[in-house]
């Protein structure tokens, strides 16, 4: 969320009250990261249907689980992690997914293309708006095509513009390794947009 990410103490001032059953203090919570959340998810599966049902359980997971969470770090980064471990689970079950919605899938893709577009484009920062939609839905594509390994730290460090170090304890990794993963992401999309002339 970048340098105006909400106070973690704050954070989790409300999640002890949501602990307690405080539903409204969760609704604050929700109210905070809904839109970074599917932000996430969205560029991470690449369906705009899917990600919603997706950022949903999200929070639903994290409601259950509240329970058993102590105060630790950033609200936000327990949160993401959630998110991270389920775009992990949705990317390793997609095939068996995707044969049995095949149908369903395509009528639902056709119909929000162009609500996928606008969102995708509405989501790049100022400095990264290729333009045209012609790039932009390019770009998206291929950050959609990248590999888990290397999507997850470009989304959450080069688009979402997180801090490296809470990459890095999203993703169990060090904040080099996560430094050099964006970099061969960047790569590997300089290297695909220049192959469809979109450079």
């Amino acid at each position: 969320m970048g340098p105006n990410e909400p106070d973690s103490e704050l954070d989790w001032n409300l999640a002890e009250r949501a602990k307690q059953g405080d539903e409204s203090a969760y609704a604050q919570l929700i109210e905070r990261y809904q839109a970074p959340i599917h932000s996430f998810v969205f560029r991470s599966v690449g369906d705009m249907e899917t990600a919603r049902d997706l950022a949903q359980e999200v929070f639903v997971r994290a409601w259950f689980a509240l329970a058993r969470v102590r105060a630790k770090a950033r609200f936000s980064t327990w949160l993401f992690q959630i998110a991270v471990n389920l775009c992990r689970d949705h990317a390793k079950s997609k095939a068996t997914r995707n044969a049995r919605n095949t149908d369903s899938f395509s009528r639902r893709q056709e119909d929000d293309r162009a609500e996928d577009r606008e969102f995708a484009s509405s989501m790049l920062s100022p400095d990264e708006d290729a333009g045209s939609r012609e790039v932009i839905d390019a770009l998206e594509a291929e950050i959609q095509a990248l590999p888990e390994e290397l999507r997850s730290p470009f989304v959450l460090g080069a688009v979402e513009r997180r801090p490296y170090k809470d990459v890095a304890a999203l993703l169990g990794l060090s904040p080099k390794a996560v430094e050099v993963r964006i970099y061969r992401a960047r790569r590997l999309l300089a290297g695909r947009l220049s192959q469809l002339g979109l450079d």
